[in-house]
């Protein structure tokens, strides 16, 4: 099914900045600043619920937006803003606060014994492996 737009071009552009801000504001309203995220215990659940439910309720507006304008770009602004706070929100939950290093998750460690290993920047290797 292709979209045919009832939009102009101008309008497309204007309504697709407009949701993006949209989904922004469901963001803030949903989770603390990154100060507060990157204070608490890395992989906490609550700040986790918090940025699945602002994921959610995010593409379900941009999916409502998107259809009613039957645009395009309107998805392309908003999903890229969406995609952007989400990776945002992932990456401040998965920071200890001690290290400053990317913990993750338990149960998921990448030796697959679940000991939470954290990630800091290598010498010339690229990533190393460090025991938190």
């Amino acid at each position: 099914m292709a979209f045919k737009s009832i939009l102009k071009p101008e309008g497309s552009i204007t309504i697709g900045i407009a949701t993006g801000v949209l989904v922004w504001a469901i963001f803030e309203r949903s989770l603390p600043n990154m100060a507060v995220m990157n204070a608490t215990p890395a992989n906490d659940i609550n700040l986790e619920a918090g940025r699945k439910s602002a994921a959610l309720t995010s593409a379900a507006v941009l999916a409502g937006v998107t259809l009613l304008t039957r645009d395009v770009d309107v998805f392309i602004l908003g999903s890229s803003v969406l995609i952007a706070l989400d990776w945002h929100a992932r990456i401040g939950n998965a920071r200890s606060p001690e290290t400053g290093s990317l913990v993750s998750p338990a149960g998921a460690g990448l030796s697959g014994q679940g000991s939470g290993e954290s990630f800091t920047p290598g010498s010339s290797t690229g990533l190393s492996l460090v025991a938190s």
